[in-house]
């Protein structure tokens, strides 16, 4: 219920006029970050670890990515 009211009442002024957000969640709000961290968390588990080689990096800060392979392009 708490994630539902964050994210469809997200309302925000811009040029004396009030909107509501309909997509998505805030920018720089602590619950959109924890939101944020939670499914690049879980992404990252399913998509990138289990199949990361040894002697490979990888890093994430937030939503940011960071990885080296050594796989061919092709």
């Amino acid at each position: 219920e708490l994630a539902r009211l964050v994210l469809k009442e997200n309302v925000f002024v811009y040029d004396q006029k009030f909107y509501r957000q309909i997509i998505g969640g805030a920018m720089g709000s602590p619950y959109t970050l924890t939101l944020a961290n939670i499914f690049m968390w879980k992404w990252e588990r399913q998509t990138i670890l289990s199949k990361l080689p040894c002697h490979e990096l990888y890093g994430r800060y937030i939503d940011d990515v960071f990885f080296t392979s050594n796989e061919s392009e092709i």
